[in-house]
């Protein structure tokens, strides 16, 4: 589930729980704030979730994301 943010002119993707970036520098301070053990298996989506919190710390917005498929009967 990837989601993809806006800071400034610079368009940023995770997808799989890692940043790409085509600015080098941003990519590699944006991976260095995910959880290096990987994302809460409780987490629906992780990318969404790093995605807020890139922007929280770097201003900027959410310009697109997947939707979490879920079935309403099920016991998470």
């Amino acid at each position: 589930m990837s989601a993809t943010i806006q800071i400034g002119l610079i368009e940023a993707t995770v997808d799989g729980y890692r940043w790409e970036c085509k600015e080098h520098w941003l990519k590699r301070v944006l991976n260095a704030m995910l959880d290096p053990h990987g994302p809460s298996g409780a987490d629906p989506n992780p990318d969404l979730h790093a995605a807020r919190e890139a922007v929280k710390v770097f201003g900027g917005q959410i310009v697109s994301y997947d939707e979490t498929e879920y079935d309403l009967g099920a016991i998470y």
